[in-house]
C-alpha cells in the first residue's frame, strides 16, 4: 500500500480513484482537508452519497450492509467515512468490519480515520483486503523541525513566493495552528498577487496564534532548545495549564534519564527504551538529553523541582511560572541568573 503526505493526495486523485483511503493521525486541519479533497474528486465520478460512521457498538450494521448491496443494485455510488476509536475496535466490531470489507465494489469509496493502526489491526482480515486497493496518507502533527517545509509546500501550491525570513516568521507565530497559518497564506496570495511576499508584507497580517500543548514544551526543553522552549512556556502558561503537570510530566523523564544513565554502559539505550515502552518521537529527545544534560543539571533540575512543588502545595500565584521558566533555562543549558547554592544539595 502507498503511503503519501497530505500534499501529494491531489495529483495521487488525478491519476485515479482508490476504493478505500487510510488517514493516519491527529492534526484536525491536515484530516478536514484530506477529507474535502477526497469528497471532492469522489463527487466528481458520481460518488454523491455519504454517510460518517462513528465506530462503536452502537452502529446498526445490517442497515450499513443493506445500503451496500442496495447502491450496488442501482449504481449509486456511495462514500462512507469511518472514525475509528483511539482504542482498537473489540472482537464484535472487527467481525462486522470483516463482512464490510467483503461487500466492498466500485460504487462504494472508504475512507477510514484514526490517530494510528496498531500492529494487531494491520493483521486483521479487514485491513489485508482493504488494502489491495488503498492509499495511506499522513495526518500527523506537523513537528517544529518539518514545518518550513510544509509552509514553502504549500505556498508553491498556492502559487505564492516567500522567502525565508517569512518562513521563520509565520512558523514561529503559527506553530500548532495550520489553519490560521493556511489563512494567512491565502490572505497573502488575495492582496499581493504575482508579488514576492516578505516580512514587511506578512508582518501587516499577521497575529501570534501558535498554539503548544506541555509536550511541546517538554521536547524543546529535552533537545535544549531554549529560546524555543520559554517562547511555548509563555503560551501554555496562559492556558490554565496547571503547573503540576509540568512537573510531573518533567519528572518522569528526568528520573528515566537517570535511569539510563546508570545502565547504558552495560545495556543498549534502545533496549532501555523498549523496556519502558518510549514512543519513536520521545526517543529522540530522550536520546538527545541523555547525551546532552550532566549529572549537575540533574541536582539543579530536581532542587528547583521540590521547592517549586513546596511553592504549589502552599500557594499558587504567577511567580511559579518564573522559577519553571528557570527550570527551563538550566536544563537548556543556561547558568545564570540562578540563586542556587550547589553546596546546599
Amino acid at each position: 500500500m502507498q503511503k503519501i503526505y497530505p500534499e501529494q493526495l491531489e495529483s495521487q486523485l488525478a491519476k485515479s480513484l482508490k476504493t478505500c483511503y487510510m488517514l493516519i493521525g491527529k492534526e484536525p486541519f491536515l484530516l478536514e482537508e484530506a477529507k474535502n479533497i477526497i469528497r471532492a474528486a469522489a463527487q466528481k465520478q458520481g460518488f454523491t452519497a455519504y454517510l460518517k460512521i462513528e465506530l462503536n457498538n452502537s452502529i446498526d450494521w445490517q442497515n450499513i450492509f443493506n445500503i451496500c448491496q442496495s447502491f450496488s443494485l442501482f449504481k449509486t455510488r456511495q462514500i462512507f467515512l469511518l472514525v475509528f476509536p483511539d482504542c482498537d475496535p473489540n472482537s464484535f466490531i472487527n467481525t462486522q468490519l470483516i463482512q464490510l470489507s467483503n461487500f466492498i465494489h466500485s460504487d462504494i469509496l472508504l475512507i477510514l480515520q484514526t490517530s494510528s493502526f496498531s500492529k494487531k489491526q494491520k493483521n486483521t482480515i479487514w485491513y489485508n483486503n482493504l488494502s489491495i486497493d488503498a492509499l495511506e496518507v499522513s495526518c500527523h502533527t506537523i513537528e517544529q523541525e518539518k514545518l518550513s517545509l510544509w509552509v514553502s509546500s504549500r505556498a508553491k501550491n498556492l502559487n505564492l513566493r516567500i522567502n525565508d525570513e517569512v518562513q521563520q516568521l509565520l512558523c514561529y507565530a503559527y506553530e500548532g495552528n495550520l489553519l490560521e497559518l493556511s489563512k494567512v497564506l491565502e490572505q497573502a496570495l488575495i492582496l499581493w498577487p504575482n508579488t514576492l511576499i516578505t516580512k514587511k508584507h506578512i508582518e501587516k497580517i499577521i497575529y501570534n496564534s501558535a498554539h503548544f500543548t506541555i509536550f511541546h514544551w517538554l521536547h524543546s526543553v529535552l533537545a535544549g532548545d531554549g529560546k524555543r522552549a520559554i517562547h511555548i512556556l509563555h503560551k501554555i502558561s496562559l492556558d490554565n495549564t496547571e503547573p503540576m503537570i509540568l512537573l510531573r510530566m518533567l519528572q518522569r523523564d528526568l528520573i528515566l534519564l537517570l535511569i539510563i544513565k546508570r545502565r547504558i554502559n552495560n545495556t543498549p539505550l534502545h533496549t532501555i527504551l523498549n523496556q519502558h515502552r518510549i514512543y519513536p518521537q520521545h526517543r529522540t529527545y530522550l536520546t538527545l538529553a541523555v547525551k546532552r544534560l550532566s549529572n549537575i543539571d540533574f541536582l539543579y533540575a530536581f532542587h528547583l523541582m521540590s521547592r517549586i512543588e513546596l511553592k504549589l502545595k502552599k500557594n499558587f500565584n504567577q511567580a511559579i511560572w518564573l522559577e519553571i521558566e528557570v527550570l527551563t533555562m538550566i536544563l537548556c543549558g543556561f547558568r545564570y541568573p540562578l540563586n542556587i547554592d550547589v553546596n546546599s544539595l
